[in-house]
């Protein structure tokens, strides 16, 4: 063995520029051998893999193979790669060094398997439980599929070739072909050459300019913060900035200078950055500089979907982080994105280090909950050695179409923390946090009221192990509150209740369907979609599911009391991500979409479960909106899991504010509308100041 690393360190002879292939072949093969005997066999054993537990159904199966029962000093004795069959190779990394092993040998020596083929789906939306019998086709499969390789839009409609998919922030992150692409794209387009990105190294926002108006606004401020600031430099006696802001007394019309001089260098730099990446579309827009219309408000968001900024069409800090980067930077982020899912769904964790709690191990120590999901996918990165932007680059190019099609590779990971396995007490409580029952404006005046959250809506797993709840995740959710609910023909403000008390989970659905019950406004039954080259009203099927933008969303669970009373009050995902970070809805918790996937298919991976399928729904309502007549009809309420036994789920009341202690039960007028039943009333009045005035005179 020695023998063999010294041929290998000492310098080879060169063939047109390079080593030869075999012998750089010999030397790679060597150098995982040498890794791999430095491991203690022992220790390989004892660490287990945490997917041998949780295989995929796409993975191949181990039947037939023979398992290395005892290993030469020198080192594991592997399979050769040309004797491996093709459907049973998957490519281990250790350290940046990789080499094709049989499956089940990396697995025996404690690699994590992990799928990144195109066509990977989370494990709730998989067909078919490993070790079982249970086989029902999910409908959602292939949906997904089809959204993360960029064929089909929302609509289930093929993307043509310029259009492009960025569903990251509603659940659905791309596949690495769709990666490879845009890396390929990017470092062609001569444009981003061209851009100064240096208005962005810096960050003095945010600027909350949406339309032309503002855009104006803006200007106008800048321009009189630099008078000002010209004005002050004289006074003081200095020539820079910095020198200024060193002025106590000059300090403050500096930090205005400096901040408004920023945001109007930082919208310019944008729609330069906007244009470059394409989010305009096809056909790029009329964009005055320094003047934000609907068009680019538009383009911004499309840049936030693209690259995972939940935002809103307005550079805060994470949107102006994505504005300068390079685009390859920005590339290299998606990919660690999409690989820590891909591990996420290989292991079956859940914890992101938003609950810091600690707990007592089994030996009687204490021990932190870990922020699992940044440390495996740090662990999957450094292990396949992908450190940096260009090393990515130089990865995912090296990687065929038939590669990326279909491939697993396997990794060394961490151990799981011992409150892990397959059975797992999990629990949930959800905290209604700050409640204001009073109406959100004045009565006489009509003015919107301030109601003010400290605490705001939280969503809370547990788990419990040796008599002690431990909780794995804490994250911001929705409660019910004021909505607009139609009533006949107008529109009027209900309180949407959430339920308070104790319930459970019986069953998580993949891909639901939300029927719309009978008083939702047509306006949430109908769209604009472009038909033939025309924009028209249709239904909005994609509102009712399935798919991403259901009112749903990807999964969700229904809450029921232990006797079966269902007040269709759910925990689910939501296109409407936004609403998440507001805290409000109908009265449903809600989770953003890639959240909810995690949570159920972690749910899944710990708890019994019998598999429903595909629930079938024989629905259509007919509806006229503006003069049109339209139908509604679904055919699937979604693909059904049981938990067994449900899983327990308790709402906290929260902290009740204002006057009111309990919810208005009513409809509410709203302010300023003139209502058909206040008509009547009207024209009495108006009949009695008439008969006043004729009185009078």
């Amino acid at each position: 063995m020695d023998d063999m690393r010294n041929i290998c360190e000492t310098e080879q002879p060169v063939v047109a520029g390079r080593r030869t292939n075999n012998m750089r072949l010999f030397c790679e093969e060597m150098r995982m051998r040498i890794l791999f005997s430095a491991l203690s066999v022992v220790l390989l054993i004892g660490l287990g893999c945490p997917a041998s537990s949780t295989p995929s159904a796409r993975y191949p199966t181990t039947q037939g193979t023979s398992q290395p029962t005892s290993q030469p000093q020198s080192g594991p004795t592997l399979t050769p790669q040309e004797e491996i069959p093709a459907d049973r190779r998957v490519r281990a990394y250790l350290n940046g060094v990789s080499r094709v092993m049989d499956i089940d040998e990396a697995r025996s020596y404690g690699f994590t398997i992990i799928d990144l083929g195109d066509d990977w789906v989370p494990y709730i939306f998989w067909s078919q439980t490993p070790g079982k019998e249970d086989r029902k086709p999910n409908e959602t499969q292939k949906y997904y599929v089809d959204l993360a390789n960029d064929r089909i839009n929302l609509d289930g409609a093929s993307l043509r070739r310029w259009e492009r998919n960025y569903l990251e922030v509603y659940g659905i992150p791309p596949t690495l072909s769709v990666l490879q692409r845009r890396f390929v794209e990017d470092d062609k387009n001569p444009c981003f050459k061209k851009l100064d990105n240096e208005a962005f190294a810096e960050y003095h926002g945010p600027v909350r300019v949406v339309d032309p108006r503002g855009s104006e606004r803006l200007r106008k401020r800048y321009y009189s913060a630099r008078g000002n600031y010209k004005k002050a430099l004289r006074r003081a006696r200095v020539r820079t900035l910095e020198q200024l802001l060193q002025r106590p007394a000059s300090a403050k019309v500096a930090r205005t200078y400096q901040r408004l001089k920023w945001q109007i260098s930082a919208v310019a730099a944008m729609q330069k950055r906007l244009a470059c990446e394409g989010m305009y579309g096809r056909r790029r827009p009329r964009v005055k500089p320094g003047i934000i219309n609907w068009a680019v408000r538009v383009a911004l968001k499309r840049f936030e979907r693209k690259h995972n900024v939940y935002g809103w069409g307005m550079i805060f800090g994470n949107t102006a982080k994505a504005l300068g980067n390079t685009p390859r930077q920005n590339n290299f982020e998606s990919l660690k994105r999409v690989i820590a899912e891909r591990v996420v769904g290989a292991t079956g964790i859940l914890e992101n280090g938003s609950r810091k709690s600690r707990y007592t191990t089994a030996d009687g120590g204490r021990a932190q909950v870990r922020d699992l999901v940044s440390e495996f996918g740090a662990a999957a990165l450094q292990q396949m050695g992908l450190t940096d932007a260009d090393k990515a680059y130089a990865w995912i190019m090296a990687r065929t179409k038939a590669e990326l099609a279909h491939q697993w590779v396997a990794v060394k990971l961490p151990k799981l923390p011992e409150y892990y396995n397959d059975q797992m007490d999990l629990s949930v409580v959800i905290d209604r946090g700050d409640v204001w029952y009073d109406l959100p404006f004045n009565e006489k005046t009509g003015k919107r009221k301030g109601q003010p959250r400290s605490r705001l809506p939280s969503f809370t797993l547990y788990t419990t192990y040796r008599d002690q709840k431990i909780p794995l995740v804490r994250w911001r959710t929705t409660i019910g509150g004021w909505q607009k609910e139609k009533r006949g023909e107008q529109e009027y403000y209900k309180y949407k209740i959430s339920d308070v008390g104790k319930r459970v989970w019986r069953n998580i659905v993949a891909g639901p369907v939300w029927v719309p019950p009978k008083a939702t406004p047509t306006t949430d039954l109908v769209k604009f979609r472009s038909v033939l080259g025309k924009s028209q009203r249709v239904v909005s099927q994609s509102t009712f599911g399935p798919g991403y933008a259901s009112a749903y969303g990807l999964v969700a669970a229904y809450h029921v009391t232990k006797g079966g009373r269902d007040n269709q009050v759910r925990t689910h995902g939501t296109v409407n991500y936004m609403s998440v970070r507001a805290g409000f809805s109908h009265g449903c918790h809600r989770l953003y979409n890639y959240r909810a996937v995690r949570l159920f298919s972690f749910v899944l991976r710990h708890r019994e479960f019998d598999r429903r399928g595909q629930t079938r729904l024989a629905y259509r309502h007919r509806f006229e909106h503006r003069g049109e007549e339209f139908q509604i009809n679904l055919h699937t309420r979604g693909y059904y899991y049981e938990l067994k036994p449900p899983l327990p789920v308790e709402v906290l009341e929260g902290r009740i504010r204002g006057k009111a202690k309990k919810p208005f039960p009513n409809y509410v007028k709203k302010p300023s509308v003139l209502y058909q039943e206040d008509l009547p009333k009207l024209q009495q009045r108006g009949k009695k100041n008439s008969m006043s005035q004729q009185q009078s005179l």
